[in-house]
Formats: structure tokens, sequence, C-alpha cells
């Protein structure tokens, strides 16, 4: 026989993970926020670099971003990996919202990692181009992951059903 009580205590902590990591997501989303601003205000990207300028859109932003570990730009290596960092802590995501039976938080976990990889491509897109576009681009795609993230930490909230994606009516 199955202990009801066990699996929601499992369904519980499984969400619980769901809101500590979504959570910790959004602080590294601001902390990419600031990053990509003193980038913006403070650093020159050279118009000449590995991968810089037309060609093959691929080969080209791949260059660029691995130019930009050894361009000396401080701010812009700190801006990349916290990218890479947040790419990894979506999928993360994506697999928490999936073990937690959250059927909503699965769909808004896709989309914010579908957010975080198009602000990625338009982040190699600028160091390739140099196009404002792809810096406004960025902050859609940042806007985006947040309020995604922000919704799962609110269905996901003390109080939630588990595996229903919503909340208990009871006391």
């Amino acid at each position: 026989m199955c202990d009801h009580r066990a699996v929601e205590g499992v369904a519980a902590h499984r969400l619980g993970v769901l809101r500590r990591r979504t959570s910790a997501t959004l602080v590294l989303l601001a902390v990419q926020l600031v990053v990509g601003m003193s980038v913006n205000l403070y650093v020159t990207i050279p118009a000449h670099h590995p991968g810089a300028g037309s060609g093959p859109y691929l080969s080209g932003a791949l260059a660029s971003l691995l130019w930009s570990f050894s361009s000396g730009l401080p701010l812009l290596i700190v801006h990349v990996l916290i990218g890479l960092l947040l790419l990894l802590s979506a999928i993360e995501l994506v697999v928490h919202a999936v073990r937690a039976g959250h059927r909503v938080a699965v769909w808004l976990a896709s989309l914010g990692l579908t957010a975080i990889i198009f602000a990625g491509f338009n982040g190699a897109s600028f160091l390739k181009y140099s196009l404002a576009i792809s810096s406004m681009l960025m902050s859609v795609g940042f806007a985006v992951a947040v309020v995604c993230y922000v919704v799962i930490l609110t269905l996901a909230g003390p109080g939630t059903v588990p595996g229903s994606g919503s909340r208990s009516t009871s006391a």
C-alpha cells in the first residue's frame, strides 16, 4: 500500500526545491542585469576581434564568445560566465519543475529557458555585429525569464497542493 503522507511529503519537498532554485536563478538574473549594464556603460568592445563582422553567424558568434574569455575585459568575461551559469540554472529549473509534477511550472520554466537562450544568442550577436538591437533583445530575453520565474514562485509558493499546480483552500 502507498502511504499518501509520504508521497505528499516528497511532492512538497520537490516544490520547495523548485522554489529555492527559482529564487537562486532570479538572484543570478539580477546580478547579470547589473553586470550587463556595467558592460554596456564601461566596456568598449573592439570593432575587430575574432568572429566580428560579416560571415557565417554560428561560427562567428562562437569565435566571438571564445574571444571574450581572452579579451582582457573582466566585466565582459564575468557577463559571459554568468550567462553560461544562467543557461545551466534554467535547464535545472525545467528538470525540477518536471520532478515536482507542476505542469504550469514546467511550461514557465521551459519558456524561461527559451528566453535565456534567446538572450544568449543575442549577446553573441552583439559581439559579432555590435548592433544596439542585439543588446535590446538581450534585455527582452532577460525580462521574459524574470516574469516566468516570478510566476513560478507565485504558483509554487507555500500552500500549493503538490502536483496540481493549484493552491490549497484549507488553512
